[in-house]
């Protein structure tokens, strides 16, 4: 799979999130780890991760100071700190998200993914602030409007979606009198997430009714 985005994960020699570094791999994520806070320095500037993680329990170091310092020197990538059970939340730390322990590995999936503006449907991942959808090892760039359908169209999964409402909430318009463009775009879109478009297992039609976008193992 096309890797989604590099995450660092900074925690000591027995990170208590450890075991869940397999599942964010099979997620299509690139995990990077550092250890200590030289070597966490060093993975910012060497592996460019679109998140850090710190695992606060584990870490030998003041977790809350080097994020405070991270958020000056790197203010852009965004910072998910994991605090042991019942730890009051400083919001001085400056992390854009906290989540304590114990923890399940769809919660942490779910809180990652917020943070990096990623959707799923089954194997289908989208990027939304990149516009990029990956199947398998197939990259796709979207164009504005491609993007806002699919966009929609994952937000409601295995929900009947009719024209009306594609075209009030990718065009911004009631009028659904000449939907061809609307017919163009769903097109496009089934390129870029089903293995044979014409044969559409994602994204279906729904005659009379409309689209529904729904992983084939939900059905």
């Amino acid at each position: 799979m096309v890797p989604v985005y590099t995450i660092l994960i900074v925690g000591g020699r027995k990170p208590m999130a450890g075991h869940l570094v397999p599942v964010l791999n099979d997620q299509g994520y690139h995990i990077v780890v550092a250890r200590t806070r030289k070597e966490a320095w060093a993975k910012v500037h060497e592996a460019h991760p679109a998140l850090i993680v710190l695992d606060s329990p584990s870490l030998r170091f003041n977790s809350h100071r080097f994020c405070q310092a991270l958020q000056k020197a790197a203010h852009e990538i965004p910072v998910l700190m994991l605090l042991p059970e019942g730890e009051k939340i400083d919001r001085s730390v400056g992390a854009h998200a906290y989540l304590h322990y114990p923890f399940s590995a769809e919660k942490l999936l779910d809180r990652i993914d917020g943070l990096l503006e990623v959707l799923r449907v089954g194997d289908v991942v989208f990027k939304t602030n990149q516009r990029c959808v990956i199947r398998g090892e197939r990259e796709t760039h979207l164009t504005p409007k491609q993007a806002r359908l699919l966009e929609t169209f994952m937000r409601h999964p295995g929900e009947i979606l009719t024209r009306a409402f594609l075209m009030k909430q990718v065009w911004e318009t009631d009028y659904v009198g000449d939907t061809r463009t609307l017919d163009v775009h769903i097109h496009w879109v089934r390129k870029a997430i089903e293995e044979d478009s014409r044969s559409p297992v994602y994204l279906r039609t729904i005659r009379r009714l409309g689209y529904c976008l729904q992983a084939p193992e939900e059905e």
